[in-house]
């Protein structure tokens, strides 16, 4: 017996390449986060620490940064599905 199902096949009545498709997406959003999470850290936090936490002024640029990249994908999915059914 594997530990939590792992190793089992899936039960029946699902799709294979469906659950592929949402491993996929959920490692593209793994890869999202972290890219957002660095690039806003190198925008709002200074090379040299005076503090071992962020200040309130950090953390409140942080949290606008990232929520910024996701807005900005979101925009961008949504007018590529757009496009995507136009050429239907």
């Amino acid at each position: 017996m594997s530990f939590l199902g792992m190793g089992r096949p899936p039960a029946t009545g699902y799709d294979e390449n469906k659950i592929n498709g949402i491993k996929g997406e959920m490692l593209m959003i793994q890869q999202m986060k972290d890219k957002a999470s660095l690039v806003c850290l190198e925008k709002c936090v200074p090379n040299y620490y005076s503090d071992g936490d962020l200040n309130k002024g950090e953390s409140n640029c942080v949290d606008r940064c990232i929520g910024k990249f996701f807005q900005t994908i979101k925009v961008i999915g949504t007018e590529m599905q757009k496009q995507q059914q136009g050429a239907m």
